[in-house]
């Protein structure tokens, strides 16, 4: 399995000014496995610099999608997110809530039928969409809070 990320047409490397806010962006997405959208990731780093922008956010994801540094996720209908882990896995969300898992994926899948000859596949995603525990939970249970509608305040 192969998620490759989506890649912009812009230059694949460029020039990356490393700043105090881009090293912030990337020290909260390093080992990140929540799978942010840049609107969460912009509330969180607000929090440690008040005066950035959201095109700031946008414009370093940006830069970190063309080199390959990052991966943009696209499971989620309502907004992308994005995973730094660029290796091949599959992605599992709760419906509910929108929680976003990691799932290993076989190291190839298999071949379509009805792939017409000499179509070449170069990437895909391999999606699946559920109800996580702690939203399958009969209401007035105790909350799990692994529930990422839970854990927003």
């Amino acid at each position: 399995m192969r998620n490759i990320p989506y890649k912009r047409s812009a230059p694949a490397r460029h020039a990356f000014r490393m700043t105090p806010q881009r090293a912030e962006i990337l020290r909260v997405l390093e080992g990140n496995k929540s799978h942010p959208s840049a609107e969460q990731l912009h509330r969180r780093i607000a929090r440690k610099f008040p005066g950035i922008s959201v095109a700031t956010v946008y414009n370093t994801l940006e830069s970190l999608l063309g080199r390959g540094e990052i991966a943009e996720v696209r499971i989620d209908r309502s907004r992308s997110r994005f995973d730094p882990c660029t290796d091949g896995h599959a992605h599992l969300m709760c419906v509910k809530c929108g929680l976003i898992a990691d799932l290993k994926a076989p190291p190839r899948p298999p071949v379509p039928a009805g792939k017409p000859a000499g179509f070449q596949i170069l990437h895909f995603n391999l999606e699946f969409y559920g109800v996580c525990p702690a939203c399958a939970k009969p209401a007035g249970r105790k909350e799990n809070k692994s529930c990422q509608k839970k854990e927003k305040k």
